[in-house]
């Protein structure tokens, strides 16, 4: 009884990191968060060792093939210090990786212990999303107040994250959960909660106008309407509610902002164009990251190096003190960094997670359960070739909860089939 209420407080820390703020303010939150997830992790990993249960656990994690891709990245990472200019940095960098793997491995071997259903996680994924869409939507009732929503005011709906494109991504992670939920309770009340948050969650990501999130939503609509037309029973239904949901978020968005307002989703779409600043820094990254992939393709120049490259690649571009310090594209940048071989490495994390909810598929078959990893991830790995998720704090960990939720449905599974 003492380790279960022990894990679950160490669990819901976890969680609760987000809400936290330093007293004084900081320059980087995200380094504020990764400070708390070492802590966390570093209590939680000491609590494993003198725990008989969780000892007999441990080892059954950090022996799967996901766990030994991970540590062959890490060790691939810190090697880059052999040859990287900025030693240091590798050194910085090569932690997050360290800090990641240790989040995996104590989340499976909490999750473990209690032996958590899916369906218990998803309520608790879909309480933790309403609390952090709720500062959005306090933010929201604030701004309406006083005049009409509109694309100027986007940035006041991050909510407890730093960046919109970072705050739309975890929202949208939290949604396959959620209409899991919703696809599987027999609660007429559970049913309508779970329809709510979700359409809610959508309609939010919609008024932030995040024209990442617009790309993620046609890519998941195409994947549904795959599922809604080839699958059967209740995958078919799981991906009817998910069409639902987004097409009643889209409805609801509308009604708020209308066609007008520059917050809408076809003017935020004119403004994409080659000529316009941020697609075009964008594409100006990618082609330098190509460029050094190409130049040094078997070593990379580091881990956290890129960012001292590029200003010589950009150098012509930078005004002022702003330099291109991510690529915004975490594949291109770990190529970039790591080689050819890092990034094969990183890759096979996921194709490893994909193929874990594979094997579930022909297993439980109609279980709307196989979609949901597989769905999350491909929300991540969609901002992950826009954006930077995976030097932010608060995404990795995310990414390592993914992860380790695709290795523990399937045991949770196999336990069940035993």
């Amino acid at each position: 009884m003492e380790i279960k209420l022990v894990t679950k407080i160490l669990l819901s820390f976890y969680f609760i990191l987000i809400f936290i703020f330093p007293s004084t303010d900081v320059l980087d939150i995200d380094t504020w968060r990764l400070l708390g997830y070492s802590v966390i992790n570093t209590l939680s990993l000491i609590y494993i060792v003198v725990s008989k249960p969780l000892n007999e656990i441990f080892p059954k994690i950090y022996k799967s093939k996901i766990s030994i891709t991970i540590i062959l990245l890490t060790i691939w990472a810190f090697g880059s210090y052999l040859y990287a200019l900025n030693q240091g940095e590798v050194i910085m960098r090569s932690f997050y990786f360290v800090n990641f793997l240790i989040t995996f491995l104590v989340l499976f071997t909490f999750v473990k212990f209690n032996n958590f259903s899916p369906f218990q996680i998803a309520v608790f994924l879909m309480i933790n999303i309403v609390a952090l869409s709720a500062y959005s939507y306090y933010a929201l009732s604030q701004i309406t107040r006083y005049a009409d929503y509109n694309f100027g005011f986007n940035n006041l709906l991050m909510g407890f994250f730093p960046n919109r494109n970072m705050t739309q991504a975890i929202y949208l992670i939290h949604l396959p959960f959620v209409i899991y939920i919703m696809s599987k309770t027999k609660s007429s009340l559970l049913k309508i909660t779970s329809a709510f948050v979700s359409i809610m969650i959508v309609n939010i990501v919609f008024l932030m106008g995040a024209r990442t999130s617009y790309i993620i939503f046609i890519v998941v609509c195409l994947f549904l309407i795959y599922f809604l037309i080839f699958y059967k029973e209740e995958i078919r239904l799981y991906s009817k509610n998910f069409l639902l949901c987004l097409l009643g978020g889209f409805l609801f968005s509308t009604v708020i902002l209308g066609p007008a307002n520059d917050a809408f989703i076809s003017n935020r779409m004119q403004t994409i164009d080659f000529e316009e600043t941020s697609t075009n820094t964008r594409i100006r990254y990618y082609k330098h990251g190509f460029q050094q992939v190409i130049k040094n393709p078997l070593l990379g120049v580091g881990m956290g190096n890129w960012k001292i490259y590029s200003i010589d690649l950009d150098k012509s571009n930078i005004v002022s003190y702003i330099i291109p310090y991510t690529m915004h594209n975490d594949f291109l940048e770990i190529a970039s960094e790591l080689g050819v071989l890092g990034l094969l490495l990183f890759l096979y994390i996921f194709y490893l997670s994909y193929r874990n909810s594979w094997h579930l598929y022909k297993r439980v078959k109609s279980n709307p359960l196989v979609l949901i990893i597989p769905l999350s991830l491909l929300i991540y790995i969609i901002d992950s070739n826009i954006n930077f998720p995976f030097t932010r704090a608060s995404q990795l960990f995310y990414l390592a909860l993914l992860l380790m939720l695709s290795e523990y449905f399937l045991n949770y599974n196999d336990e069940k089939a035993n």
